[in-house]
C-alpha cells in the first residue's frame, strides 16, 4: 500500500476534531441542529489553517443522515462538486455550473459546490455567478473558501456568510503535532515541535510536512538541530550568544558568533531577521516580564532565557538595537551584501552607550556652553536676514500631507560671504526643513544636531550621544554631499560639513523658546513659572 502523508492522514473528519477554529465550528454545528444553514459561506483566511477541512465536514454533515455520518463517503460523492478556481476561472466553467445547479441531488438532501481559491475567478466569472448566488434553487448550497478575500467583489461578499480563519496558535499546534508523533511512534524533543510549529506560521498542514519530511529524515529522534538544519533556521542557542556580546559590549565576540552561524551555512537576510524577532522578544519581556509571556510564540524554557537575558540590556539598548538591525535591511538592499550590512548593525549595537570619542578640540566642545561668536565679515547692514520659509501650521493642516510640507521650499534670503554662527543657528529648523525636501531622512536626522562651530568654510555639526546612531546614519558621502550643497545654496555661501559626537551637549532654553518662535511665526503673550 503506498505511504498517505500525514497531512491527509490525519485530516479532520469532524468539526469536534478541528483545530483552534472553535468560532468557526460551533457556529455552523449550531446552524446545522438548528436547520438555518446559510445556502452560501465564504471561508477565508491563512492556508492550511482548515478551510477546505470545515467544507467538507459541512458538506458531509448536511448531506448524511445524523446515524450514519460516521460512515458517509465524500470522495466519488456526485451530490458534492469540488471546483479549483485557479484552473477554472473562466465564463465558460461558470456557465456550465449555472447549468448543472438546476439538477437535482441524486442521494443526499443538497447539492454542494465547494470552490477552492475562489478569488482566482474572472471578473466576468463572478458576474456570471451573481444572480445565481443570490438566488440559488433550494437544492443548492455555496461554500467559497480563498486565502484573499480582498480580491472578491463586494458584490459576492455580500450574497454570503463569511467566516474568517485564523492561524493556529502555538500552543495548539504543538500540542497537534505531539498528538500526530504519538500516533506514528515519532520521537521528538519538544523545542523542536516548537520550531516546526513556529516555522509554519499557523499553519497545520505545513506543520505536518515538515514533521513528515523530519520523521523520514531523521535518526532515532528529532532534535532542534534537526529541524534547523532542514530548514536553515538559526538555532536560539546562537541568537543568545550574539546578544550577549551586544550586552557586553563584545564587537570582537558578536563577530565570532555571526562568522560561526555563516559558516554553518546560515542566510546573513534569515539571521536579521532572527536577531529582529529576538529582539522584539527582549522587548515584551522588559516592558512586561512574565505578565506578557504570552505574547512569545516560544516554550517556557526559551520565555525563562528571555526574562533573564532581558534584565542584562537597557531598554534604549533594545531599542537602539531593533532601529540598528531594520535599518541594515536597507542597508543590505543598496549595498547587495546582508552578511556586511548586519556586522556593521550589530558592532554598531556594542558602541551605544561607550563614552564618546570625539576629534574635536576640547575648546571646541567647551563651546556647547560658552559659544565662541564669528562675526560676519559684512557689515550687518549690507545684508538684512530674514526668516526662511517655514510651513505654517494653516499650511500643514490644510495640504493632507501631515505635519511635513513636500512643496518646494521659498528661496531663501541671499546672505553672500561668510556667515556667523549665530545666524545658522537661528535658521536651523528651516535649513532643516530645506534639507528635508531633497531627502526626507535626512533632514529628520539632522534636527537632531546642533551648529557647534563654523571656521572658514567648515561647519561642525554636534550630536548628543543619544542621538549617535542619527548622526552614524548621516555620516556618508552621500548624506553629507546633500547636506553641504543644501546649506550652500540656502545660505549663498560655500560650507563643508562635519559631524561629532559631543558629551552633555544641552540647548540653551531662551534659544529654544526662539527657534519655537521663529518656527510658528508666534509672539510670547505669557509666561509663567512654577515653584513646585
Amino acid at each position: 500500500m503506498s505511504y498517505l502523508v500525514l497531512a491527509r492522514k490525519y485530516r479532520p473528519q469532524s468539526f469536534d476534531a478541528v483545530i483552534g477554529q472553535d468560532h468557526i465550528t460551533s457556529k455552523l454545528k449550531t446552524a446545522i441542529q438548528n436547520n438555518k444553514v446559510a445556502h452560501a459561506y465564504l471561508f477565508s483566511g491563512p492556508r492550511g489553517v482548515g478551510k477546505t477541512t470545515c467544507a467538507r465536514i459541512l458538506a458531509k454533515e448536511l448531506n448524511s443522515v445524523k446515524a450514519e455520518a460516521a460512515s458517509f463517503d465524500l470522495d466519488g460523492n456526485m451530490d458534492i462538486i469540488e471546483i479549483d478556481g485557479a484552473s477554472n476561472r473562466g465564463i465558460d466553467e461558470i456557465r456550465q455550473l449555472r447549468e448543472s445547479v438546476q439538477f437535482v441531488p441524486m442521494s443526499g438532501m443538497y447539492k454542494i459546490y465547494i470552490v477552492d481559491e475562489v478569488h482566482m475567478l474572472t471578473g466576468e466569472a463572478f458576474n456570471a455567478l451573481l444572480k445565481t448566488l443570490e438566488e440559488p434553487p433550494a437544492h443548492v448550497k455555496f461554500i467559497f473558501a480563498t486565502t484573499d478575500p480582498q480580491k472578491v467583489p463586494a458584490t459576492v461578499l455580500s450574497r454570503c456568510q463569511r467566516c474568517d480563519f485564523k492561524r493556529i496558535p502555538l500552543e495548539l499546534m504543538v500540542n497537534g503535532l505531539k498528538a500526530v508523533c504519538t500516533a506514528e511512534s515519532i520521537k521528538a524533543d519538544e523545542d523542536a515541535l516548537f520550531a516546526v510549529a513556529r516555522a509554519s506560521q499557523g499553519s497545520m498542514r505545513d506543520g505536518l510536512s515538515i514533521l513528515d519530511q523530519l520523521g523520514a529524515s531523521a535518526n532515532a529522534r528529532i532534535t532542534l538541530k534537526d529541524v534547523a538544519d532542514m530548514l536553515g533556521l538559526v538555532e536560539t542557542e546562537y541568537l543568545f550568544k550574539v546578544t550577549e556580546g551586544v550586552a557586553g559590549k563584545d564587537a570582537s565576540k558578536v563577530l565570532r558568533e555571526l562568522d560561526q552561524m555563516i559558516n554553518q551555512g546560515k542566510d546573513a537576510k534569515e539571521l536579521t531577521r532572527d536577531m529582529i524577532e529576538h529582539f522584539r522578544n527582549l522587548m515584551v519581556m522588559k516592558v512586561g516580564g512574565k505578565d506578557l509571556e504570552s505574547l512569545i510564540d516560544y516554550s517556557k524554557i526559551y520565555k525563562e532565557m528571555l526574562f533573564t537575558q532581558s534584565g542584562k540590556l537597557a531598554m534604549r539598548d533594545i531599542m537602539c538595537g531593533m532601529d540598528a538591525l531594520v535599518a541594515s535591511q536597507d542597508m543590505a538592499r543598496i549595498t547587495g551584501s546582508s552578511r556586511v550590512a548586519l556586522e556593521l548593525a550589530l558592532v554598531r549595537m556594542t558602541q551605544e552607550g561607550q563614552p564618546a570619542v570625539t576629534a574635536a578640540p576640547q575648546a571646541i566642545v567647551r563651546q556647547v556652553t560658552a559659544p565662541v561668536q564669528i562675526k560676519p565679515v559684512i557689515s550687518p547692514a549690507a545684508v538684512s536676514p530674514k526668516p526662511l520659509a517655514s510651513p505654517s501650521p494653516i499650511k500643514i493642516l490644510s495640504n493632507n500631507k501631515g505635519a511635513i510640507d513636500l512643496s518646494l521650499p521659498s528661496p531663501m534670503p541671499a546672505m553672500a560671504g561668510v556667515v556667523a554662527l549665530d545666524e545658522i543657528r537661528r535658521m536651523w529648523h528651516e535649513l532643516t526643513f530645506a534639507v528635508s525636501q531633497k531627502k526626507i531622512s535626512v533632514g529628520t536626522y539632522l534636527q537632531e544636531g546642533r551648529p557647534l562651530n563654523i571656521a572658514g568654510d567648515l561647519l561642525t555639526i554636534a550630536f548628543d550621544p543619544a542621538q549617535a546612531f542619527h548622526k552614524e546614519c548621516l555620516d556618508t558621502h552621500e548624506s553629507l554631499d546633500i547636506i553641504s550643497k543644501v546649506l550652500s545654496q540656502a545660505l549663498n555661501t560655500t560650507l563643508r560639513v562635519q559631524l561629532l559626537i559631543v558629551e552633555n551637549m544641552a540647548q540653551d532654553k531662551a534659544e529654544a523658546v526662539d527657534d519655537a518662535l521663529n518656527m510658528f511665526q508666534a509672539e510670547v503673550v505669557n509666561e509663567w513659572h512654577s515653584d513646585e
